[in-house]
Order: structure tokens, then sequence, then C-alpha cells
């Protein structure tokens, strides 16, 4: 039922954006005539973390580590966090995953690049009570099975006036699986942290067909993970 609910509200974000925002600024495509993880076959047998319930693997950025004894709100929507275990300059790169609709599926694959971004991007943009997400640019690749999305946002938080960077690369298959790959950052090594993300994701291999349903989890949940311990981290910096 929760799943049905955030699927309809996806559709319906998706309709909204087409009828009353035509094209958005954010968004440029590529249609390519190869499989989505093509490229990142050669690194089946290189890549170091597997995850055999999920059936995808990846190589971490180097010297980054799975992160351990997460709060409950985060361990139970991430598959895994690595982290870059710097306590100043903490950066994180987590792996989630849901099972879509073909609702969702038929949506995506009928309405524009522009239309699609523009509704992530709704998704993930807000205002809370201590912090202000914008997102501000994006990318969308359709291959022939699937999409990729690539999406840049930023957080202020209130509390202290500091800003976290985000980055998201968003698979959508048409075996209905759903894969995100999350990066925060302080915009200090944004740069640095930027490029061993995009330098691990390319590695990030699934060959999952038929996956068991879970827990569903909202676009929203793409950021608000990481930049939970990123808020996490810096109280304890300032404290200590």
């Amino acid at each position: 039922m929760i799943k049905g609910i955030m699927d309809k509200k996806f559709l319906t974000s998706l309709v909204v954006i087409a009828l009353i925002s035509s094209s958005t600024s954010l968004a440029y495509g590529t249609s390519h005539k190869t499989p989505i993880f093509s490229d990142a076959q050669k690194y089946t047998d290189s890549n170091s973390y597997k995850n055999a319930n999920y059936s995808f693997s990846i190589q971490p950025p180097p010297n980054w580590v799975v992160l351990d004894n997460l709060p409950p709100s985060v361990s139970k929507q991430a598959i895994v966090i690595f982290s870059n275990n710097d306590k100043s300059q903490l950066a994180t790169f987590g792996v989630y995953h849901r099972y879509i609709g073909q609702n969702v599926l038929d949506a995506i694959n009928n309405h524009s690049d522009n239309d699609v971004l523009a509704t992530i991007a709704q998704e993930m943009s807000g205002n809370d009570s201590d912090s202000q997400t914008i997102v501000y640019n994006g990318t969308v690749d359709r291959y022939n099975d699937g999409m990729r999305v690539t999406i840049s946002s930023a957080t202020r938080y209130t509390a202290d006036n500091s800003t976290t960077l985000s980055e998201n690369i968003i698979y959508f298959l048409n075996n209905r699986n759903q894969y995100t790959l999350d990066l925060t950052s302080n915009p200090n090594d944004i740069v640095k942290n930027s490029q061993l993300f995009e330098e691990s994701a390319n590695t990030f291999l699934s060959s999952q067909m038929n996956p068991i349903p879970e827990f569903p989890i909202s676009l929203i949940i793409l950021i608000v993970g990481m930049f939970s311990i990123i808020f996490i981290s810096r109280i304890k910096t300032n404290r200590q």
C-alpha cells in the first residue's frame, strides 16, 4: 500500500511538472543504444564490495570504509554507507535500493528528460525548520534497459549556517529496480570527493533481475540519510 502511494505521488508530480513546466534549465539528456552497465562489466572481478542480497558490486573510493553503528533511521534505509573516515571533514557515500512499479517506468519512458529531472528535483528540494535544500543541475542518460539520472544539490543548515553538497546517481532499471548512489560532502572538499565518487560509481554493477520487494523509500531519502550523518558528526565536532 505504501509503495503504491509513493509511486502514485511520483506519477502525479510528473504529470504536474509536464503540464505547468514544459522545460527546465537543469537538464540535458543523451540516448545510448547499449545496456546501462555495459562499461562497468570489466569491474566484475575487481570490485571489492559485493552484496548478494541485492545483486550488485562496487569498488568504493580508496581508503573509504563501511560505516557501522549507524542511527536506526539511516541503517534501515541504506544498503551500505562508505565514509572517508575523516572526522573533521566527513564525507559519505551511500547505496540505496527500492522496487518500483511498472507505472513509474511507463511514466519515465513517456515523459521528456526535463520533466523527469524536474520531478526528481521537486521531490528533493524544500524547506524544513532547520534546513533548506536546492537542486542546481542534473543530467539524464537513457539506455536500452533503463535510465541513469545524475543530480546535484546543496543543503544549508540554519542552526550554524553551514552547507553540505550532495551528488546523486539514480538508476531506474527496466527490471523494476531503482538503485541510488549518494555522495554528501562539505563544500571545501567537494571537487576531490566528487571525482572519487564518480570513479567509484563507474564500477557499480547490478545483475539483479527479479528482486524480492522490500520497504519502499521516497526520493527524498536520497539525501536525508547522508545529511543526518553529516549533521550528527558536525555537532560532535563543535562540542569537542
